[in-house]
C-alpha cells in the first residue's frame, strides 16, 4: 500500500516511474505471500510478551522476500517528493533495524506495533500537506 498511496500523491514524472516499479514489486510480493498463507501453515504464539509467528514457507525465499518486502516498503518514502515523507521513511527503516536487530523472533508483531505508533506522522504529513487531492487526477498510467 505504501507505493501505491505515494504513488497517487505524486506529481513528478520521473518519480511516478520509479514509483510504479516499486508498486509492481509490492504487488508481486503480495501475491508471493498471498500464496504462501493459502499453502503452508502459520501458528501465532504468545511469547516474551510478544507474539511470534512461526511458518513453514520456503525458507530459501525467507530473506529474499524480506528484503523485498523492506525495499518496497520504506523506498517510495525516499523517492517522494512530498514534504516529510523521508522522515516517515527514516522513522520506519530505524524501527525495522531495531525490530530485525532486537526482536528477530517477533519481527511482524514488534514491526506492527512500531508501524501503529508511526502512524501519527502520516497524519502529521497530510495534515500540513497543501494540496486538494483530486480522485479525477489520479491517472496512474500517466
Amino acid at each position: 500500500m505504501v507505493p501505491f498511496s505515494v504513488l497517487l500523491m505524486e506529481e513528478h514524472k520521473k518519480r511516478k516511474r520509479v514509483l510504479r516499479v516499486l508498486l509492481l514489486l509490492g504487488v508481486a510480493l503480495s501475491v508471493y505471500y498471498a500464496f504462501c498463507l493459502l499453502t503452508f501453515n502459520v501458528t501465532p504464539e504468545i511469547k516474551g510478551f510478544h507474539i511470534q509467528y512461526t511458518d513453514n514457507f520456503p525458507e530459501s525465499l525467507r530473506l529474499v522476500a524480506f528484503g523485498v518486502y523492506v525495499i518496497a516498503s520504506i523506498t517510495p518514502l525516499f523517492v517522494s517528493s512530498i514534504q516529510r515523507t523521508h522522515l516517515l521513511g527514516i522513522l520506519m527503516f530505524l524501527s525495522c533495524l531495531v525490530t530485525a536487530l532486537f526482536f528477530r523472533y517477533y519481527l511482524t508483531s514488534v514491526w506492527c506495533f512500531f508501524a501503529a505508533l508511526i502512524s501519527g506522522v502520516i497524519f502529521w504529513i497530510l495534515r500540513d500537506s497543501k494540496r486538494k487531492f483530486n480522485l479525477d487526477k489520479f491517472n496512474l498510467l500517466k
